[in-house]
């Protein structure tokens, strides 16, 4: 396996977080890569979206009901952008009202060419013919509202978001390669729904650009099928490994940060290899 080369590749990206950090000068790297594109942190907490709705939704609203606190995590990643969760606020209580309001706003803020959607990744319709915020808010969210309180009971029981995840993914908008669902806990982990939850680091689901990563790394073919829980065991084998490769000064990894980065190890093998170019440049802000 390419282990080496993908810790390399994260030690790389964990590099330029920590001097950009500590305000050392532009490019933070030398690999024309990682300067020209823009890639993910190494741990998901340290993008700016991710801390924003830590620091500004979910921490402030650490007391609310549980099934509020998941609920509203659905809510903001489903959009994926602070301008739009600024422009909706916090949600306490869903009901039709609330949910035209939703869909009114992004309708209007699409008029106006105002951010509602991230373009991070891609949300479909599922084949409903209507408008994407209608789906997303009618069919997506307003089931999942309704369904937050067994949700919340699930994870208390279970102390598993494994069980918890299982169990959301047969809601429509949820399930497939379970990456909303994904997305949407590892906020959740950050709240008391799921903050104790005893798998963090010995279950993740796979989701597709994982799966590329893993073949770069297995040095098979990219599209190659993997069976079974085969991805799950050679995520869990990368982050064993953790100890050799990883230095002990950096941030402790997880579970979930492996699956992450294979994702990102895929997108800068494409550019490597001249099979593609991720969606974003990075534009240096100075």
């Amino acid at each position: 396996m390419r282990t080496k080369e993908f810790y390399k590749f994260m030690q790389k990206r964990e590099t330029i977080r920590l001097h950009k950090e500590n305000g050392m000068p532009w490019p933070w790297t030398d690999d024309p890569i990682l300067r020209e594109y823009k890639f993910t942190n190494v741990k998901r907490a340290h993008d700016r979206t991710t801390r924003w709705f830590w620091e500004n939704a979910l921490d402030p609203h650490s007391k609310d009901p549980l099934e509020v606190q998941l609920f509203n995590c659905a809510l903001f990643r489903y959009f994926g952008t602070i301008e739009f969760f600024e422009a909706i606020g916090w949600h306490s209580h869903w009901n039709a009202d609330k949910a035209d309001r939703v869909k009114a706003t992004a309708h209007l803020r699409l008029l106006d060419k105002k951010r509602v959607f991230t373009g991070a990744y891609v949300i479909t319709n599922q084949g409903i013919k209507a408008p994407k915020q209608n789906v997303v808010v009618d069919y997506f969210l307003t089931p999942l509202w309704e369904t937050c309180p067994l949700l919340v009971q699930i994870a208390q029981e279970s102390k598993s978001w494994e069980a918890v995840a299982n169990s959301m993914m047969q809601l429509k908008g949820f399930g497939g390669t379970g990456f909303m669902t994904k997305e949407i806990l590892q906020d959740a982990i950050h709240t008391p729904v799921l903050h104790s939850c005893t798998d963090r680091n010995t279950w993740c689901p796979v989701g597709p650009g994982a799966k590329r990563g893993i073949n770069r790394i297995l040095e098979q073919p990219v599209k190659s099928t993997l069976k079974g829980n085969d991805g799950l065991v050679i995520m869990q084998k990368l982050f064993e490994m953790r100890w050799k490769h990883w230095p002990e000064n950096f941030v402790e990894l997880e579970l979930h940060d492996i699956q992450f980065q294979l994702c990102e190890f895929d997108k800068y093998e494409r550019v490597k290899h001249g099979e593609g170019r991720p969606r974003s440049r990075y534009r240096w802000p100075g």
